[in-house]
């Protein structure tokens, strides 16, 4: 099974603050936005829809002096409540980044 390749929904807004630590996500069809800070941030932030799973979380783990088996459970509890949310989706195999 080939692992997902997530990225930002097409209807979700966001503003990040300069230094990329706390970012406001507002998906357009909700009326409260979602505020993730800090480690959060940092996921949302790596959603390229260029990266694996594991590559995403293996950058994180560096990132953080983090062994990626730690952070992994975490890492994918969000992105699963992001895409719960709407506010994440996954790229089909073969689709690329959109």
């Amino acid at each position: 099974m080939m692992e997902r390749v997530w990225r930002v929904s097409d209807d979700v807004a966001c503003v990040q603050s300069s230094d990329g630590g706390r970012v406001a996500v507002l998906h357009l069809e909700q009326e409260v936005p979602v505020i993730l800070t800090g480690t959060a941030a940092s996921v949302w932030n790596a959603l390229d829809g260029t990266r694996t799973e594991s590559e995403l979380i293996d950058g994180l783990a560096r990132d953080y002096g983090a062994d990626p088996s730690a952070i992994r459970g975490d890492v994918l509890a969000l992105i699963h409540s992001l895409s719960s949310s709407g506010l994440v989706t996954f790229t089909p195999p073969g689709k690329g980044a959109s």
